[in-house]
């Protein structure tokens, strides 16, 4: 299995390297240090797997899972999270991740999910089972709302909103209230509390 590792620690991703050196039939093809640096490299070189940071450089492992998705041979994704938020998990696995990997767990955990992998099995953390489990906040939005609130979480304007979906002022002004009618907040501040409290925000 030719493997490509994205993640922006570089002890980290020599510890990555080692672990699966040891492993039958996985083979490390590529060490990126950002989800940009990712895609330039996968135009180039095909692998079979991507170990993926959630926490990178020029972006989320979120943002860079929905760029893989579209490529015409799209690799399996691991991702790898520092964050127990419960939005993060569901939003990976609803993007096509085949594994979400603490990263604060054992190396013992990370054989076991490219174990699964190989096997054409999900994976999940112990820590995020239930998580998992439980109810997805975000699954009460539509996709443009989704696609809203991501842009509010980047700092994006109303305005820059609308531009960027080519719609009217009023209604990216429309989709945002009702995203945060629907989650019930009731000002910026208290959506940027909530993303991070989901983890889709950094804290």
């Amino acid at each position: 299995m030719r493997i490509a590792i994205a993640d922006d620690h570089e002890i980290y991703r020599i510890g990555l390297k080692m672990l699966l050196s040891s492993m039958d039939d996985m083979q490390v093809v590529l060490e990126l240090e950002s989800g940009n640096q990712l895609l330039k490299a996968l135009a180039q070189t095909s692998v079979d797997l991507v170990i993926l940071d959630q926490s990178m450089p020029d972006g989320t492992g979120l943002d860079f899972l929905r760029e893989l998705k579209t490529l015409q041979n799209p690799p399996l994704v691991i991702l790898l999270t520092g964050s127990s938020g419960s939005a993060i998990l569901h939003e990976a696995i609803s993007l096509g991740a085949v594994a979400v990997v603490a990263k604060q767990g054992s190396g013992e955990e990370l054989v076991s999910a490219l174990e699964n992998v190989q096997s054409k099995q999900c994976f999940v953390s112990a820590d995020f089972t239930e998580l998992v489990a439980g109810d997805n906040l975000l699954d009460q939005l539509t996709k443009r709302e989704r696609e809203v609130l991501d842009k509010i979480i980047k700092g994006h304007s109303t305005r820059a909103i609308a531009e960027a979906f080519n719609v009217s002022f009023k209604t990216a002004e429309t989709h945002r209230g009702r995203l945060m009618n629907k989650l019930d907040v009731h000002s910026v501040a208290e959506l940027m509390q909530f993303a991070r409290s989901v983890g889709l925000l950094s804290k």
